[in-house]
């Protein structure tokens, strides 16, 4: 008998767990003090340092976004690859590609991770539809920061987390 109870907690706690998990999509992600830290991609925003100017940025909620936010707080250089977008070097780590469209074209404002070399673009214009590029998240305020042509080095942060 005490079996049967045993069973009948572990299936409801399993569909608990399994509800919450579709209710609140999360990554975990270590930070540099050993802890472990739940981020929800869905509502997440992003500071977006240069130099003396913020820029507020929001993650869409594909597992792209989650394995980037998995490595902030960041500190990379951008370079001009053309008009359209400034463009990291190769991240420390590769992204999740997991359901990624094979090609898509950066718009005013996104962020996007670019496959097939591993980096991040930011588009102040719009860029061309290429193959590989993946959509992660939407610059909401202080696009001008990126106008200026030249090398610039940006951290990005998170402003806010959520724990399921």
């Amino acid at each position: 008998m005490s079996y049967r109870v045993t069973f009948a907690v572990f299936l409801a706690a399993t569909n608990l767990a399994l509800s919450t998990a579709q209710a609140a999509p999360s990554t975990k992600t270590s930070q540099h003090s050993g802890e472990t830290t739940w981020i929800n991609t869905k509502n997440v925003k992003l500071q977006i340092q240069i130099g003396n100017t913020r820029m507020l940025a929001t993650l869409n909620n594909s597992p792209t976004a989650h394995s980037f936010a998995a490595l902030l707080p960041i500190t990379m250089t951008l370079r001009d690859l053309s008009t359209a977008e400034k463009v990291s070097d190769a991240l420390p780590t590769r992204l999740s590609e997991e359901g990624a469209p094979k090609r898509d074209m950066g718009t005013i404002g996104d962020i996007a991770y670019y496959a097939p070399w591993g980096n991040i673009a930011f588009y102040r214009d719009e860029g061309p539809d290429a193959s590989g590029v993946i959509k992660i998240g939407k610059i909401i305020s202080g696009l001008e920061a990126l106008n200026s042509f030249g090398r610039v080095t940006i951290t990005i942060s998170l402003i806010n987390q959520f724990q399921p």
